[in-house]
């Protein structure tokens, strides 16, 4: 049996129907969706069908409105006509259609090889990300620290942006085990506020502890320490 690498960096970017102008694919502010329908469009980089060797046969992508884990994964829907795999190392899209506009999406992949075996499940991602624009035009770029702290029920932080960029916001635990992609995606300009349920990738609340919540926007990196409180 041949091994897989995961397939990393899913990352969806939600239009509405019909398809916004470009500076308009980050979630509408309000909370009034553009159309009745909606679509997301996902990239990834593909991978061999040895790691980085050779070429995979197929994917399996899927989407849920729960949280997507390996137990769960085959009762997903899955998306209907997904290209076969490009070259290791390519950027694969993809756009799955026919989504309610503001109701909340997980979505994951697998790929197979020409024998069927079938990889890991890759990261989940949510769709809309918890990301809100509160400001227009900040000063400065910045990443706060988390509110409240300790945290019960749910913490926020705020990045400001200086000009549209790309936000990657994860939870970790003090051990270093990543907990959960709270937002990845392309945003506008402006002060947005990110919100973290205390929940990990598979939908469980955490446990009490110190955690980190680290945000990337091109080259800078912030690491912000919270406490989780029962």
């Amino acid at each position: 049996m041949r091994s897989f690498s995961r397939v990393v960096a899913v990352v969806v970017v939600l239009h509405a129907l019909p398809t916004p102008p470009a500076q308009s694919t980050s979630p509408p502010p309000s909370a009034i969706p553009f159309s009745a329908a909606a679509v997301v469009t996902q990239r990834w980089t593909a991978p061999g069908d040895d790691a980085m060797v050779g070429r995979a046969t197929a994917y399996q992508l899927r989407y849920s409105n729960a949280p997507i884990t390996e137990a769960s994964f085959d009762g997903a829907t899955p998306a209907v006509g997904v290209p076969a795999p490009g070259l290791p190392g390519s950027t694969e899209t993809f756009t799955v259609s026919g989504l309610v506009a503001n109701q909340l999406y997980f979505f994951a992949i697998k790929t197979l090889d020409e024998a069927g075996n079938r990889s890991g499940l890759s990261n989940v991602v949510a769709y809309p990300s918890p990301v809100t624009v509160v400001e227009d035009s900040p000063a400065a770029l910045s990443f706060s620290p988390p509110w409240p702290n300790p945290a019960r029920n749910a913490l926020w932080c705020a990045v400001a942006l200086t000009r549209a960029a790309w936000i990657d916001v994860d939870a970790f635990g003090a051990d270093g085990r990543h907990v959960r992609r709270l937002a990845s995606g392309g945003h506008p300009a402006g002060r947005s506020e990110i919100v973290w349920d205390l929940r990990d990738e598979g939908g469980r609340r955490v446990p009490a502890g110190i955690y980190l919540v680290r945000a990337r926007v091109d080259d800078t990196v912030w690491s912000r320490r919270v406490a989780v409180v029962q």
